[in-house]
């Protein structure tokens, strides 16, 4: 299963979003949420992020995120987050009967 968040950054926030993901993103795969790949749009919507999670299910982003809530830098990272992001999508999604 996967998870596909598209996150639009203010102007202002870019720096501050490139500077904690890597927390999030290491605080993630600790907890059983691999990140696949982390994108940056060149063309439509300016400052928006892409990153392409695989988890085992569902209820393993929840736990993640849930695990993520009690890490003692977590006042630090969802301020920052707070500060940086202007609007967050989640999607999950499987793979289909042709994906390689």
């Amino acid at each position: 299963m996967y998870l596909i968040a598209t996150l639009e950054l203010s102007y202002a926030g870019v720096a501050t979003f490139f500077e904690v993901a890597p927390k999030v993103r290491a605080l993630m795969e600790v907890n059983g949420v691999r990140m696949l790949h982390a994108m940056f749009q060149d063309v439509g919507r300016l400052n928006t992020v892409v990153h392409v999670w695989e988890m085992a299910d569902a209820d393993a982003y929840f736990r993640a995120v849930d695990a993520l809530k009690t890490h003692e830098d977590f006042p630090e990272i969802v301020a920052a987050l707070a500060e940086a992001v202007v609007d967050e999508r989640l999607v999950f999604a499987r793979d289909t009967p042709y994906a390689p």
